[in-house]
């Protein structure tokens, strides 16, 4: 495990803080959780607008967010993103996924 230094503001610590004593845990394994949330939803904001510019197929943006196809099918539902069905990218779909 690597250490990282950061700054933030009192009430952000404030918060970690009282997280901690409600999961009775420390602050570190708190700001972990929360760096490692953080990183997903950012993970997956990129994705889905990658696909929604049909930048990048939806088996491709499933695995840049380690989440099944299936899963991610629910992600793009969920958050109103229209499943690309023209087909060229179906196609592209199709092949993306069997070279795997």
């Amino acid at each position: 495990m690597k250490t990282l230094s950061v700054r933030i503001e009192e009430k952000e610590d404030q918060e970690l803080d009282s997280i901690a004593k409600k999961m009775k845990t420390d602050k570190s394994n708190v700001a972990r959780k929360a760096i490692e949330l953080g990183i997903r939803e950012l993970k997956r904001k990129e994705a889905l607008e990658k696909v929604r510019i049909k930048e990048w197929t939806v088996w491709k943006a499933a695995e840049y967010c380690d989440e099944s196809y299936r899963s991610f099918l629910r992600i793009l539902r969920d958050e109103n993103v229209p499943f690309p069905l023209s087909t060229q990218e179906l196609e592209r779909e199709i092949n993306e996924n069997s070279s795997k």
